[in-house]
């Protein structure tokens, strides 16, 4: 795609109004994510690629080239629990990479854990019978994406490998975690922002852009919202974006029911760990567009309290 002389207009003027609709898909709806991000397509494979490239630059030894798809074998547990994220992508990349992208939108427990245990399945899935294999096991890479809170700080983007303790310097490679926490990603974004920054822009917020505006003004981003029109489905896959979008929704909103449920719980006198769970749940209201006044009611916290937050 050659790029287009477009003046673009700057954020402030390209969200979208109160009963507009937005001509981009939900990067976090699986069908919108995978025709984005298609391994075995052209044009969405260069945005995976750029995607990785960006997403995981400091992790790698090169710029990755080219990737494909990956054939998943069968968990080695058995275990119906294995896979409990909204969807994932796996791929591997011309180095040999096994990388796998886990996209999570809902409230689970030791999510860490989990993501150790797909890495081990990655790579005890790579023996071979015989015993010619020796072990010659391929770098792993797990990528997760969760709209909810990991760990008490403000960072984004965590990153983790296996690592010499004393020295600080990677003790091997076959294992490599990367969490991004889309709550804390703010809806704005300034010209001279990292590749990175823009794509978690890009993955919070398309979906709420009327057009690309003059931050994001990129070869790759443009090739990324052509990729992300709702135009771009068919009749049939529109409709079970629309079933995928309002599944999503559903598990958001099961956290406003149970506070609804629960008002005399939130109003008494808990516990500071429930109020702050309670403060959390308003953080991430707001920052999914939601008004004060809404907050307030389903929280049952003051309007001035939501206002700090």
């Amino acid at each position: 795609m050659e790029k287009n002389n477009v003046k673009r207009k700057p954020l402030s003027e390209c969200i979208v109004k109160p009963g507009e609709k937005s001509p981009y898909a939900s990067l976090l709806v699986d069908l919108a994510f995978k025709k984005a991000f298609n391994p075995d397509k052209p044009v969405s494979r260069q945005n995976l690629v750029n995607l990785l490239n960006d997403l995981l630059e400091p992790q790698l030894k090169r710029p990755i080239v080219n990737v494909k798809t990956r054939n998943v074998a069968h968990n080695l547990s058995g275990s119906k629990e294995s896979r409990t994220a909204i969807f994932d992508l796996h791929c591997e990349d011309d180095m040999g990479n096994l990388i796998e992208i886990e996209v999570q939108i809902r409230r689970m427990t030791n999510l860490l854990n989990r993501l150790a245990f797909y890495a081990s399945e990655m790579v005890a899935n790579q023996a071979e019978p015989g015993n010619n294999w020796n072990y010659k096991i391929k770098p792993t890479y797990v990528i997760a994406f969760t709209q909810h809170t990991m760990f008490e700080d403000e960072r984004i983007v965590h990153r983790a490998t296996v690592v010499d303790l004393e020295t600080g310097e990677q003790f091997l490679d076959t294992y490599n975690f990367t969490a991004i926490e889309l709550s804390k990603v703010p809806f704005f974004i300034e010209a001279g922002a990292s590749s990175l920054r823009k794509w978690l822009f890009f993955f919070r917020f398309l979906d709420k852009l009327k057009e690309l505006p003059a931050e994001l003004d990129e070869e790759k981003f443009e090739h990324l919202t052509e990729s992300s029109k709702v135009s771009n489905f068919s009749k049939e896959e529109f409709e079970v974006y629309q079933k995928m979008h309002h599944e999503k929704w559903d598990h958001n909103l099961m956290g406003e029911a149970f506070l609804e449920d629960y008002a005399d719980l939130v109003n008494a006198k808990v516990t500071e760990g429930v109020l702050d769970k309670t403060r959390e749940i308003a953080r991430d209201m707001l920052a999914e567009g939601d008004s004060v006044e809404k907050v307030a009611r389903i929280t049952h916290l003051s309007e001035d309290i939501v206002r700090e937050l």
